[in-house]
């Protein structure tokens, strides 16, 4: 008699519980082109610019926008790809931001400066370059001067 109480009991526990939740999941970072428009945007930095100068298949990018300073994220090449475009920037901000390791390069824009981490099949290259009021950094395994490429087409652009 309790083993058919106690299974009655289950079974009705188990018929009027509530469903679990469920599960949550993050949000998937939207990798659609956007269309160029004015000024400093991942628009005008899509992933077929930016994959055709830095020689590297990227299959669409992500925005980030936080005041000054916007960001596009590329999805693709196995490594970290991200072009960063700062407004306002100013000669002393360029030179607060650079890092003890940088490299000068002298005669690119109105002040640039490359970092390269890692080695050989890991490197990570940043090259930075402010011209006027905007900042450019890429960062990417592909070298200095595909960035520096880069660079030069994103101004042109905005």
């Amino acid at each position: 008699m309790r083993i058919a109480l106690f299974a009655a009991v289950f079974l009705l526990a188990a018929c009027t519980s509530e469903p679990d939740a469920a599960p949550t999941q993050a949000p998937v970072p939207t990798t659609v082109e956007q269309e160029p428009g004015n000024g400093p945007n991942c628009g005008n930095a899509n992933s077929s610019v930016v994959g055709k100068a830095l020689g590297l298949r990227l299959q669409g990018q992500q925005q980030t926008v936080d005041k000054a300073v916007t960001t596009c994220r590329y999805v693709g090449s196995g490594m970290p790809v991200e072009v960063r475009f700062t407004t306002g920037a100013t000669a002393a901000t360029f030179a607060k931001a650079k890092p003890e390791t940088a490299k000068a390069i002298e005669g690119f824009h109105d002040e640039a400066y490359e970092v390269t981490t890692g080695q050989s099949e890991t490197a990570q290259h940043t090259v930075t370059a402010r011209k006027g009021k905007v900042e450019i950094q890429v960062v990417s395994p592909s070298g200095v001067e595909p960035s520096k490429k880069l660079i030069n087409d994103l101004f042109g652009r905005i």
